[in-house]
């Protein structure tokens, strides 16, 4: 069995050419755009041996030139993987593009589930770590755009003799870069996660940056014999264009997740209450619904 670091190590190996590759030469009179999306996810220590297991991993991209002389490149990939002690994925999108008639955008996705019995009396608890890298840039918001965007979420569903599932605890983080503008970080969990977390957001009028990581632990107390079933997401988006599509980018990943949550909220019967925290006073927040 390969320890957590032998597997992290495996991760970043895999992941950081893919990283690398949009990465385009450009001649200082042609317009260029950057964008790429990075989020890692790992659960460790927990109080009770899974007794069924699955994960799942998607990647898509689509790359446009209309004109000569112009080029882009997009690239995703997604890791998931549940053992034993750990669970977790990474999960990144990236595109860059150079020219005058080009789009490209990527998607990338890394799911885990993981299904837990509890005695009653008992105790279910994890430790996690987790966290997303943003970043776009354009030789010019006139020209052209170039946004990125990722979410990092888990939900913690229960049931009892078999009936109906409810929504117990959850957690997210989620943010996204505009070259040139809209920018926003933030997170939001229920009340038996404990987590510190940091942040930091960079913009210039051509370039945005955001990094965001959160360490922390779950626990909750059953009286009664309780299936859980525990459920990561982790995704990104990455998305070039030139000149500026009339539709903004990155799109799909945020349907994608409305749709998350609306399923979420239909499947629930209990939700717990929620505290979404701005992690500066000047970050324009988005609310979850």
């Amino acid at each position: 069995m390969k320890t957590d670091q032998e597997i992290a190590q495996r991760l970043v190996l895999f992941i950081a050419p893919i990283l690398a590759a949009p990465v385009i030469a450009t001649a200082p009179a042609m317009a260029y755009s950057l964008a790429f999306s990075e989020t890692a996810f790992q659960f460790e220590n927990f109080s009770h041996s899974a007794y069924s297991v699955g994960t799942a991993t998607n990647a898509d991209t689509l790359a446009l030139v209309t004109k000569p002389a112009s080029s882009v490149a997009a690239t995703a990939a997604a890791v998931a993987y549940f053992f034993p002690e750990s669970a977790g994925g990474l999960s990144s999108s990236a595109a860059g593009g150079q020219g005058s008639a080009y789009f490209g955008v990527t998607h990338s996705l890394a799911q885990v589930v993981g299904s837990f019995l509890v005695g009653s009396g008992e105790s279910f608890g994890f430790n996690f770590r987790a966290g997303f890298t943003l970043g776009s840039s354009v030789s010019s918001t006139q020209l052209g755009m170039a946004n990125a965007a990722g979410r990092i979420a888990f939900w913690l569903f229960g049931s009892n003799d078999g009936g109906e599932a409810s929504l117990l605890d959850s957690f997210s983080a989620f943010g996204q870069v505009a070259a040139g503008g809209n920018n926003f970080l933030g997170w939001q969990s229920s009340g038996n996660i404990s987590y510190t977390g940091s942040a930091n957001m960079y913009g210039t009028g051509t370039e945005s940056f955001a990094m965001a990581s959160f360490q922390g632990s779950y626990q909750r107390n059953f009286d009664s014999q309780t299936q859980l079933t525990l459920v990561k997401v982790q995704e990104n988006e990455a998305g070039v264009a030139v000149p500026e599509p009339v539709v903004p980018l990155p799109l799909s990943v945020f349907i994608l997740f409305s749709l998350i949550g609306w399923k979420v909220r239909r499947k629930a019967t209990s939700v717990g209450q929620l505290d979404l925290t701005p992690i500066q006073k000047d970050f324009r927040m988005e609310g979850i619904k």
